[in-house]
């Protein structure tokens, strides 16, 4: 019996440390598509799957899902199902990991918006200032931290 003990308590102790937790933070950072369709998958199971609204906030914590998973790597499906857009990661987890994903889109400026932009810069376009011009094609991001961030 006692060696029955001594075995559940460590099965107890160790078993736990198998555990980690995903931690991810979902963010549509586009204020030109203000409500977005956005799913997360982690290995075959749906933890979020909703409109995602845009709030000019950064931090945006208004979408953050948890997920214990067990140590080793877990494969990571984010997309925008309306878009055909889908990126798949496959991530290792040996310890609990911060998991930004974000949705991004910026129209091309119009005729207005690129003469402001003519009379900033001198009509000179570019590296530093020609996605202001043409906008940002619609991508997802994703960005691991293996320490907690700290948000003021």
């Amino acid at each position: 019996m006692k060696n029955i003990l001594i075995l559940a308590i460590f099965i107890l102790l160790f078993g736990c440390e198998s555990n980690v937790e995903g931690i991810f933070y979902i963010s549509n950072g586009s204020k030109d598509q203000t409500e977005i369709p956005l799913r997360l998958i982690v290995d075959n199971d749906t933890i979020f799957d909703q409109t995602a609204k845009y709030t000019n906030i950064a931090p945006d914590l208004q979408y953050i899902e948890n997920k214990t998973l067990t140590k080793g790597k877990h494969k990571i499906i984010f997309e925008l199902g309306n878009l055909g857009l889908r990126r798949i990661e496959n991530v290792e987890f040996e310890k609990d990991k911060w998991i930004f994903l974000s949705y991004e889109f910026k129209k091309p400026a119009d005729s207005i918006r690129r003469a402001e932009l003519d009379k900033s810069f001198g009509g000179k376009k570019d590296s530093t200032n020609l996605f202001l011009y043409n906008g940002r094609k619609p991508s997802l991001t994703f960005h691991i931290m293996e320490n907690e961030p700290i948000h003021q």
